[in-house]
């Protein structure tokens, strides 16, 4: 392709900074924009198993990721009254990397922006695309602030809600709820856990995971019909009243408990996914990330499958090849690796809730002792593959 190619990144979450930093590596002039005024993010932390570990090593993040990220080897899941069921491992150390690190969204997201303008890339924030045309030779846009560009590509890592994905292939890939709900609060990690634990409750679960000796946060996740909404005043103990349901008012998290009620930082997210079949593209347009294949977090991988699918463009693109040859060459790659992950996400979201009746709960509870370790493995060996 003739270089420098000139591409705009709609969206500066982790799938669009990252990508940003892989493209402007290749030599290409890149511009990310987002429609928020800064850098933000919704809910604290996360994880980057070994195939996300891979993909930033790619562009240049490992390191930084490891000083702020906190390594994970495995998870121990309990039951609501503290019994040990099962320890899941991350898997083998694949050339010396951590199965798993888990770092504060925030932190990730100033560092992968930092990284991305210290590979050239530009930022325009507060905005986003008013108006877009393309043909043969290129992509034009003009932005809400009234500026316009050209671009070779414009990549759409707008997130859920997508505007590149609602304006140029339609509404019917519009976001469908699931049927789950997550809570989030960030947590002083009083009891210094070293890696995620996990309760099963009835109908749903607690998971603790660090992301230092010093603090942790917490995700409950559990089946909420109707999509609510609730005052910010009152998260907190809402939160706290759910994970007591979830538990039975076992004393078994309820020190962590207890510092929910005074938590600042409550998130409520309920799930939704989109899948955008083959292919991602319209012409110069396309969508990756959340944009395309937004899933629940059962595998803990919507954010690398986000990273990988910039690295892997970045490794068409850099190829002596057209445009469509390195988009359709990206969709053979990415479409059923992505798709094994986005289903497999949803049918662990699915066997979690089905645990609300005691008959039900104790059924969970040996599938967790028993089968659980197993169908982990299968994730772990999925995420090895190459992609």
């Amino acid at each position: 392709m003739t270089q420098p190619l000139r591409v705009l990144v709609v969206g500066a979450g982790i799938g669009g900074l990252t990508t940003a930093s892989a493209l402007a590596r290749i030599g290409a002039h890149v511009d990310v924009i987002d429609d928020k005024p800064e850098i933000s993010v919704a809910g604290v932390g996360f994880g980057l198993r070994i195939n996300g570990l891979r993909a930033v090593r790619d562009i240049g993040l490992l390191e930084k990721c490891l000083e702020i990220g906190h390594p994970a080897p495995a998870i121990d899941n309990y039951d609501a009254d503290g019994n040990l069921l099962s320890t899941m491992s991350y898997g083998s150390q694949d050339d010396g990397l951590p199965g798993c690190v888990t770092m504060s969204r925030m932190a990730f997201l100033e560092m992968a922006a930092q990284h991305a303008l210290d590979n050239g890339c530009t930022f325009r924030l507060g905005t986003t695309v008013a108006r877009l045309t393309q043909d043969d030779a290129k992509a034009s846009v003009t932005f809400r602030s009234g500026d316009q560009g050209e671009y070779d590509l414009v990549l759409g890592f707008d997130g859920l809600h997508s505007q590149i994905r609602r304006d140029h292939f339609g509404e019917k890939y519009a976001p469908r709820p699931v049927g789950g709900v997550a809570w989030r609060a960030g947590l002083p990690n009083r009891r210094r856990i070293m890696q995620p634990i996990i309760s099963q409750g009835y109908g749903g679960k607690i998971m603790l995971t660090p992301l230092s000796e010093d603090q942790m946060y917490m995700v409950l996740t559990l089946a909420e019909e109707g999509r609510p909404r609730y005052e910010a005043a009152n998260m907190a103990q809402i939160m706290h009243d759910r994970a007591v349901a979830l538990t039975g008012g076992s004393e078994f998290l309820a020190d962590a408990l207890e510092d929910v009620r005074h938590a600042e930082n409550v998130a409520y997210t309920p799930y939704s996914t989109v899948w955008v079949p083959y292919p991602w593209f319209r012409g110069r347009v396309m969508i990756m990330g959340d944009a395309a294949h937004t899933m629940t977090p059962y595998l803990g991988s919507g954010a690398a499958m986000s990273i990988e699918d910039g690295v892997v463009l970045a490794q068409e693109l850099a190829k002596d090849e057209s445009l469509l040859d390195a988009q359709l060459n990206v969709m053979k790659r990415r479409l059923p690796r992505v798709r094994a992950v986005h289903e497999r996400s949803i049918e662990s979201m699915l066997e979690e809730f089905d645990s609300v009746t005691p008959e039900a709960y104790r059924a969970r509870i040996e599938h967790l002792r028993h089968d659980e370790p197993i169908a982990n493995e299968y994730a772990n060996r999925l995420l090895r593959m190459p992609y």
